[in-house]
């Protein structure tokens, strides 16, 4: 089995957190457009609010898991 270099789990964990960055900014504009209607639907808001949450929690595990990659390619390049 094959390991993956430092350098290769950095672009997997970079695609990963676009992929959740582009999550969080659909889910922003979803929400925008659910609070600029006039009756407003409680649960779909509650949901959405839910989603980003979650969506938060991903990028928040996401970019710490990029920061070890980082200190691990600067240790061993210093």
């Amino acid at each position: 089995m094959t390991t993956l270099t430092p350098e290769e789990k950095k672009i997997i964990a970079e695609q990963h957190l676009k992929t959740v960055l582009f999550s969080e900014y659909n889910i922003s504009l979803s929400l925008m457009e659910s609070n600029a209607i006039v009756d407003k639907n409680q649960t779909n808001i509650d949901a959405l609010n839910s989603q980003m949450a979650e969506v938060l929690s991903q990028k928040n595990v996401l970019q710490s898991e990029l920061n070890l990659i980082e200190a691990e390619i600067a240790s061993q390049t210093a």
